[in-house]
């Protein structure tokens, strides 16, 4: 005989994380309820179960309302799961395309006969890196991991400022890819940030 798995696990499963699925549990018992409330059933801070319902409210498992003065938060129909479930295939999807797309672009690089590779390395190189960049032929650039890249984002965004000056407009997207160990700059050429490291490899 197989036995059921409690449902906090079942939920973990979805996606949510412990503290998520105690609120949203909490949440569907109590009925709209103050975070004051739902607080006390988790024994989990008020401000950190706030923080949580916030995040619940972005994949629809919470709504706010009000009564009267009082703020009230209320735990959606289980039903809004599949729905939550839905968007995370969407989003899955697109990482999918996403990284399809730059394995192709990779893929074509090093297939060239002439292909090219330039190390850029300590602060001179990330200098010459930025100087080119900032010439880019195609005001499209997509950034992986941008939270893996030494360049900052005041510094990203003097370049965008000299690319859209230069070319009339400039198109950024940003994604992530969970296992990469390291950060890419994909413009008219490809750029490599390993982590952990001070090289930036460019090709071209």
């Amino acid at each position: 005989m197989v036995l059921e798995l409690p449902i906090e696990l079942e939920l973990k499963k979805l996606g949510l994380k412990e503290k998520e699925v105690k609120v949203y549990l909490a949440g569907l018992e109590l009925g709209p309820s103050p975070i004051k409330n739902i607080a006390e059933k988790v024994k989990i801070p008020r401000p950190t179960v706030y923080e949580i319902v916030k995040k619940l409210e972005e994949k629809g498992l919470f709504v706010e309302t009000k009564r009267g003065k009082k703020r009230l938060f209320v735990a959606q129909s289980p039903s809004q799961i599949l729905r939550f479930l839905r968007i995370k295939k969407r989003e899955i999807e697109e990482k999918e395309r996403e990284f399809t797309r730059i394995v192709s672009i990779l893929e074509a690089k090093y297939s060239r006969e002439k292909e090219g590779i330039r190390i850029f390395q300590g602060k001179e190189g990330k200098k010459a890196f930025i100087e080119i960049l900032s010439l880019s032929s195609t005001p499209e650039i997509l950034i992986v991991n941008p939270e893996l890249n030494p360049i900052g984002q005041r510094e990203r965004k003097k370049i965008y400022q000299s690319i859209k000056k230069r070319l009339g407009q400039i198109k950024v997207k940003k994604t992530n890819i969970p296992g990469l160990s390291g950060s890419l700059i994909i413009f008219d050429k490809i750029a490599f940030f390993p982590s952990k490291s001070s090289k930036i490899i460019l090709l071209f």
